[in-house]
């Protein structure tokens, strides 16, 4: 392990010094470059520990290719927020690199996205003077708690079809329990009474199995209640041309909606673009009144 400042690594205050430290949070960022100052976007993922490592893509990260940015946050980091060079830009000062502190910048494609990274550091940070893993992640979750990692589903020319205002399509949330998801599904299916603690049951067993659900909704922010909703479900396949496939599935939309097909295209190319960025090779989606195939998104 490469030596940095501040207090000791959370890891080192536990019984097991060896143990992976749980990820607190994941997802890609835009980071400028030190000499070149130009923007990449890397995939990064930060541990309860302090461990924040940078890698090309999501695949890489899965199978432990090569970190490119390998830092680690320690007691004294801080963080800017500012609008410049890029909107939702922020500042890591103070993270380690080869044992001595560096100023990072990032950006993200949403101020949501940046609020939680901002969150999700924090609270490392203030664990590497506690040692306290749980309360650091307890601090995240309570934010909000989301089915997968919203930059999955922006890029860079994610303005090519602009939302129509007070409308934004995100991850599934448990918060969504209170905006009328249920009764939005329950439009399509008997889905029966669920109570909260089910519902949270249910979205965190979704959650936990990782890379397989990708729960998506529109909401309509001006009435805080959600419009719209699709899954994407992957699986792997053994075809060297088409490792990865994806279905996307539970199409609803609200029926009080008027521009039905258009809030349904827009989903759909929200959908596909997510399916590309997780490594799906073939895209199909499922008609959820028929249950047939309506052809390659």
């Amino acid at each position: 392990m490469k030596s940095r400042v501040g207090s000791a690594a959370i890891g080192e205050a536990t019984e097991n010094p060896k143990e992976i430290a749980p990820i607190v949070k994941e997802g890609y960022l835009w980071k400028r470059g030190e000499f070149i100052r130009n923007w990449r976007e890397r995939y990064y993922i930060l541990r309860a520990d302090g461990t924040f490592s940078g890698y090309k893509s999501r695949e890489e990260s899965l199978i432990k290719g090569d970190i490119q940015n390998d830092f680690k946050l320690q007691e004294d980091v801080t963080i800017i927020q500012q609008e410049k060079p890029k909107p939702n830009t922020f500042i890591v000062q103070g993270v380690i690199l080869r044992g001595g502190p560096v100023d990072r910048m990032y950006y993200t494609d949403t101020p949501e996205d940046r609020a939680l990274w901002v969150t999700a550091i924090q609270g490392v940070v203030e664990a590497t003077a506690t040692g306290d893993w749980k309360s650091c992640l307890k601090q995240v979750e309570d934010k909000e708690m989301r089915m997968y990692d919203i930059s999955l589903l922006y890029s860079r020319d994610k303005n090519k079809e602009p939302l129509p205002p007070d409308l934004q399509v995100r991850p599934l949330q448990l918060s969504d329990f209170d905006r009328g998801f249920l009764e939005l599904i329950s439009q399509e299916s008997n889905v029966g009474n669920i109570s909260k603690p089910e519902f949270t049951s249910q979205f965190h067993a979704m959650k936990s199995s990782s890379d397989n659900y990708y729960v998506t909704v529109m909401e309509d922010t001006s009435s805080n209640r959600v419009i719209a909703t699709a899954t994407l479900v992957t699986e792997l396949k053994f075809n060297h041309s088409c490792p990865k496939g994806g279905w996307i599935k539970d199409i609803i939309i609200d029926r009080e909606q008027t521009e039905q097909q258009q809030l349904k295209n827009i989903l759909l190319n929200s959908m596909k673009h997510l399916g590309e960025k997780i490594g799906c090779h073939q895209i199909e989606t499922i008609s959820i009144s028929h249950d047939r195939h309506d052809g390659d998104v």
